[in-house]
C-alpha cells in the first residue's frame, strides 16, 4: 500500500460516522480499522461519537438486567479501552442531539462501513437514519464522502430512494462494500459509486496482530463466531472437530455450555478476538467480519451461508476467487480441499486492498 506520509496532515480533518456503539466485534473493529489507516497515513481522523439505539436492546426485568450487566462488565470495559484512542470527544447520544448540535468543525466527513445504511441497523426501527447520510451538516461546510458504506439485504422503497438522492447529491464520492449495493444505488442515483474492502480488510494481518492480547487455548480447536442459527454452525464445527480430533471454541455471551461445544469463551474484547482468530486451527463462521478475518490470517475455514444477507460474504468471497468456502450444506464439507492455497487469493486481496485505499486518498485529496 502506497503511504502519504508518517507527518500528520493539519490540512485534513476527518470525522468518521459508524456504527461503533453496538457491542460487536465487527463493529468495532471495522471503526477502529479506518481510522487506524487514516492516522497512518497522516490524517487527523477520529469517530464521531454518536451513540444509536442498540439493533437488539435488551429489555430485562429487575434483578435479570443487574445481573446481566455484572456479566457482561469485563467484556464490554475491553471493547471501550480498545475504541477509546480512536473517538472524539463530544458524545451525542440522541438523533436530535446530533442533527441539531453537531459541535466539531471536521473538513472532511466519512459515512463509515458497516451496515450503516440498512435501515434495520440503525437504530431507528426500520427507518432511515439521517445521520449515517451525513444530514447533520452542509456540504458547504465540509466535504461528505462514503467509504464501503453497506445496505446489506434491504431494498429501498420508492420514498427512501428519493431521500436517499437528496442525501446522497452531497456527497463527492460514494463507495459501498458489496456489488449488490452498488447496483441497487445506481438504479436511482447517477454517480458513479464503486465498490471498496471492509475496512478491516485494510489492514494486512501483521498490522493486526499488533493490536491482540493473550487469550490462551492449551487445546487445538475449531474456532466458532457466528451470528444467527447458532445449532446449524455448530453442527458443521462439530464435524470438523470430529474428523481432526480438534476441539470446538465459541465466542460467546452465555455461561451455560451448548452440547455441541467444548469450550465456551467469555468476556473476550476485540483485541482478544484477534488473537482467537489467528491461533484457531479453523474456523466455521456465518459471520461476514468472520470470513474476513479468516481470509487475512489465511486460515482454513468455512462460511456458511447467511439465509437472510449471503451478500456481503458473498461478494467478498466471489473477489478473491474463494467463492466456494461459502457453502448451504454439511455435506459440501466433504468436496473441500484440507488446506486453501491462498496464493491467488492474497495477490487478489491485495490488489483490492490497494484500490480501496486509493479511493479514500482521491477522494479525500480531490
Amino acid at each position: 500500500m502506497e503511504f502519504i506520509s508518517n507527518k500528520i496532515n493539519t490540512m485534513k480533518k476527518i470525522g468518521v460516522i459508524t456504527i461503533h456503539s453496538d457491542y460487536n466485534y465487527g463493529a468495532f473493529l471495522q471503526a477502529y480499522a479506518l481510522i487506524y489507516i487514516l492516522r497512518k497515513n497522516g490524517y487527523f481522523a477520529e469517530i464521531i461519537d454518536y451513540r444509536k439505539i442498540p439493533n437488539h436492546p435488551r429489555n430485562d426485568s429487575f434483578p435479570l438486567n443487574i445481573i446481566i450487566k455484572l456479566l457482561n462488565h469485563k467484556r464490554e470495559q475491553r471493547y471501550n479501552t480498545f475504541i477509546k484512542p480512536m473517538v472524539g470527544v463530544h458524545t451525542y447520544r440522541t438523533l436530535n442531539e446530533i442533527m441539531n448540535n453537531f459541535k466539531e468543525n471536521y473538513d472532511i466527513l466519512i459515512s463509515g462501513s458497516d451496515q450503516i445504511w440498512n435501515p434495520r441497523c440503525g437504530g431507528l426501527v426500520n427507518k432511515l437514519n439521517p445521520a449515517y447520510f451525513l444530514a447533520f451538516v452542509s456540504n458547504k461546510r465540509c466535504k461528505k464522502i462514503s467509504y464501503a458504506s453497506s445496505i446489506g439485504s434491504y431494498q429501498f422503497n420508492k420514498d427512501e430512494q428519493n431521500q436517499i438522492k437528496r442525501w446522497l447529491s452531497e456527497y463527492t464520492a460514494i463507495s459501498t462494500r458489496e456489488q449488490s449495493g452498488k447496483e441497487q444505488l445506481s438504479t436511482f442515483i447517477n454517480k458513479e459509486i464503486q465498490v471498496t474492502l471492509d475496512p478491516t480488510l485494510l489492514l494486512t494481518k501483521d498490522e493486526w496482530l499488533e493490536q491482540a492480547k493473550p487469550y490462551k487455548i492449551k487445546a487445538k480447536y475449531v474456532l466458532v463466531y457466528y451470528m444467527v442459527e447458532i445449532d446449524e454452525v455448530l453442527e458443521y464445527a462439530r464435524k470438523i472437530a470430529d474428523l481432526n480430533q480438534w476441539k470446538v471454541a465459541l465466542i460467546t455471551n452465555h455461561i451455560k455450555r451448548h452440547p455441541l461445544v467444548d469450550i465456551n469463551i467469555r468476556n473476550c474484547g476485540p483485541a482478544e478476538f484477534i488473537t482467537l482468530f489467528y491461533n484457531a486451527e479453523y474456523i466455521v463462521t456465518n459471520s461476514f467480519h468472520g470470513t474476513a478475518f479468516s481470509v487475512n490470517f489465511n486460515k482454513n475455514f468455512i462460511s456458511i451461508f447467511k439465509k437472510d444477507s449471503p451478500q456481503r460474504a458473498q461478494s467478498f468471497l466471489n473477489s478473491i476467487g474463494l467463492s466456494h468456502r461459502l457453502i448451504k450444506n454439511i455435506q459440501q464439507i466433504d468436496s473441500l480441499e484440507k488446506y486453501i492455497d491462498y496464493k491467488d487469493a492474497n495477490i487478489k486481496l491485495q490488489e483490492l486492498r490497494n484500490n480501496s485505499f486509493q479511493f479514500l486518498k482521491n477522494a479525500i485529496n480531490q
